[in-house]
């Protein structure tokens, strides 16, 4: 029991922070809302028109508000209390699916209800997810970072894995509307968690003035001005771009998918179960990485990997072989994500951090949402494999491209940690000011 108790200890130390445990399992349920809501309200609406065009629309209008809301959402992860921030965002989450639930079992519901509804749902998401982000390296030590934030992929991908779970078969016994009651018990549970975390956010992350729309937009510009003085982490946010938008932007393909295999809800529930097996594998296994050479590996294998399962996603002709390959899809794209985060985390200063993970939701959701509406279109009438495969060629064009025609990314790759940045190395080779860091 000790020896097991020792490993636990070693491979997982992020969690000797009973805060951090806290912010794992607010995570855990709140991801598991999100990823419910998305079976039951792709379902429902796909059964309203028959129609993957309108599952885009749905989709778009649950992820647009991380381009609209985000960046206010990360201005005010810099200025207020983070806890309190996300808390907001949550119950917001919380009012929305009750809404949704109460139409849904009245049997009123129209897509209209659902669309409207998806954006209000995805507007507090948007608004609380910075907040949580940059509460994880307040909770950990700087050196158990990575450990943490591929905890917290485990969390919210591997929710995956709990809410369509349980979603599919109320989905399945009882309809939509009951998914969305699930969505709002999970969403209370991760208010609860937020409500014990004691950290606060210090008072220099409380800043003090203008609140304007103006004031507010010029904070937001600050993480842009970053962005430009360090080309590293822009680098990281472009690819992340681009993977979002040509491997993971396939959510509102996936009920004709299900429909043309066969299986109807089952199958539909079984992918999304997959792709949370395969996030909470991908994730556990970069939670027990140590050594930064192997972690820049990890990248390599999870972005090459990540379009490699796009193939197997497209050639899938049952249900069993479906699920084996949205595991797959969610193992690379997990990992890929989850050091992706790291990388950016472990070098923007904290009164910023708040700023640059809601651009980094922004661009990413925003394109995804974008990606999902114009996917969802077109799998009318081009189809869905064509849709997965093609992407996923031009992402492991650019991805091998990047790699060897950009030495940040290639030392990336070989060392697993960033060079320094030009200006400093320049310093260093000069000797003309101090090392600094």
């Amino acid at each position: 029991m000790q020896r097991v108790a020792g490993w636990w200890r070693g491979s997982f130390p992020a969690f000797a922070s009973r805060d951090y445990r806290r912010l794992f399992w607010d995570t855990f349920f709140a991801s598991a809302s999100n990823w419910a809501l998305l079976l039951g309200r792709g379902w429902l609406v796909f059964e309203l028109t028959d129609s993957s065009f309108w599952v885009g629309i749905v989709t778009f209008g649950g992820m647009l508000p991380f381009f609209l809301v985000g960046p206010i959402g990360g201005v005010v992860a810099d200025r207020f209390d983070r806890r309190r921030v996300a808390m907001l965002g949550v119950a917001g989450g919380i009012a929305s699916s009750v809404v949704l639930a109460a139409l849904t079992l009245a049997d009123v519901v129209a897509v209209w209800h659902v669309v409207t509804l998806a954006f209000a749902s995805g507007s507090a998401r948007a608004f609380a997810t910075p907040s949580e982000d940059a509460l994880v390296p307040n909770l950990v030590d700087p050196q158990r970072l990575l450990n943490a934030i591929a905890l917290s992929g485990i969390s919210r991908h591997g929710s995956r894995v709990a809410g369509p779970l349980v979603g599919a078969v109320l989905l399945d016994a009882l309809g939509a509307g009951w998914v969305f009651v699930l969505s709002a018990l999970l969403l209370s549970a991760a208010l609860w968690q937020l409500w014990r975390i004691a950290y606060r956010s210090p008072p220099r992350a409380r800043v003090a003035g203008d609140a304007s729309v103006r004031a507010l937009w010029a904070s937001f510009g600050d993480g842009f001005r970053y962005l430009e003085r360090d080309a590293r982490v822009a680098l990281v946010i472009a690819l992340v771009v681009f993977h979002c938008s040509l491997v993971m932007a396939f959510d509102s393909m996936m009920p004709r998918l299900a429909a043309g295999i066969g299986g109807g809800s089952r199958t539909f529930g079984g992918i999304s179960i997959g792709l949370g097996v395969g996030s909470i594998a991908g994730t556990l296994v970069l939670a027990l990485l140590r050594q930064q050479a192997v972690q820049g590996a990890a990248l390599a294998a999870a972005g090459v990997g990540s379009g490699l399962a796009m193939f197997a996603l497209a050639a899938a002709v049952s249900p069993g072989a479906l699920f084996v390959a949205s595991t797959l899809v969610g193992a690379t794209q997990a990992a890929y994500m989850a050091l992706s985060a790291t990388l950016v985390q472990q070098v923007v200063p904290d009164a910023l951090r708040g700023r640059v993970m809601s651009i980094y939701l922004m661009l990413a959701g925003g394109d995804m949402a974008l990606v999902n509406f114009g996917m969802g279109w077109l799998a009318d009438d081009v189809g869905v494999r064509p849709l997965l495969v093609v992407p996923a060629l031009l992402w492991l064009g650019l991805f091998a491209g990047a790699a060897a025609l950009l030495p940040e990314l290639w030392h990336l790759l070989c060392r697993g940690a960033f060079r320094a940045p030009a200006r400093l190395r320049c310093r260093r080779g000069t000797g003309s000011e101090g090392s600094g860091s």
